[in-house]
């Protein structure tokens, strides 16, 4: 651990991601050597958790301490970058609480010179939910947009592989780490998309999904993105939540309208209600990123 960036993935190895806990750390030694000979107590009170986790996180530590970890993510395939590396998503700076490191398969070279959107809907989607994204995507994909989803079955999977088919980059975020793909029907997908794309992570690649994992990855998708684009959402889902987070962090949100008579369409027409743009043509959305001073 003789760098910096060797102390953060120690500390993010041994806390299970937690990006809040780590931030606190640093603003309390901005170069980390305090928070490997802290007890406890110490521990728990200078990043803001709970004792029962902070011991949890030192025993961890004592553990991994004689262990090479840079050399285990190698040679696991794993890559990491840190916050205060070049490579580093510049957007995903911006957010309130970004991971200190970030874990990934594949070419992180494609998330730079890129117009990042985000692309997501429910994971059981209508018939029309297909035929839209097949009118909508393939016209950006030719100007190299970055699809950024989440993995999940229905309309995430689908805009990874309409990406993968018109050999256009996609990133896929992860709510667990590598080891443990989920859902394990996108297995498969996850491969195809690290050897030809990435895969991105928060989370250690020894560690399985939990329930508070989606939400916290679903900031990271709008995060990572210029602006996201809403297929389909019910009132009250995953997507509403990842809609939520755009508007907080800054990011455009646009939504495609439905029948006021469709369960799926209830959310994107209330977030058109409330100012998202409204998606009838895939120029809708390239003229708003020229208007955010991009070029096609």
């Amino acid at each position: 651990m003789n760098t910096l960036r060797e102390r953060l993935l120690y500390l993010q190895h041994a806390a299970g991601a937690g990006a809040l806990f780590v931030h606190h750390l640093l603003d309390y030694d901005k170069e980390l050597h305090a928070p490997f000979d802290m007890a406890p107590e110490e521990l728990a009170a200078v990043g803001k958790i709970t004792l029962n986790r902070a011991q949890l996180i030192c025993r961890r530590l004592q553990a991994i301490g004689s262990t090479d970890l840079p050399a285990a993510y190698a040679a696991s395939g794993a890559g990491w970058m840190t916050i205060f590396d070049d490579s580093y998503p510049a957007l995903l700076k911006t957010i309130y609480d970004p991971p200190a490191v970030l874990f990934y398969q594949g070419s992180p070279r494609i998330l730079q010179n890129c117009f990042p959107l985000a692309v997501i809907g429910p994971r059981k989607p209508s018939p029309e939910a297909s035929e839209i994204l097949k009118e909508l995507l393939p016209p950006l994909l030719k100007h190299r947009f970055l699809i950024v989803s989440g993995l999940a079955e229905g309309v995430d999977s689908s805009a990874h592989e309409l990406s993968l088919r018109y050999k256009s980059p996609t990133a896929a975020v992860l709510g667990s780490g590598f080891n443990h793909i989920y859902p394990r029907s996108n297995i498969s997908l996850a491969r195809t998309i690290a050897g030809s794309a990435i895969l991105l992570s928060e989370y250690a690649p020894w560690q399985k999904p939990q329930k508070w994992h989606f939400p916290e990855r679903n900031r990271l998708i709008s995060g990572l993105s210029r602006a996201v684009l809403i297929i389909e959402a019910r009132e009250k889902s995953g997507t509403m939540i990842t809609a939520g987070a755009a508007l907080e962090q800054g990011r455009d949100v646009f939504a495609v309208p439905g029948s006021p008579l469709k369960k799926e369409a209830a959310g994107c027409n209330i977030l058109i209600q409330e100012g998202a743009k409204p998606v009838f043509r895939p120029e809708d959305i390239m003229e708003e990123f020229q208007i955010n001073g991009m070029k096609k």
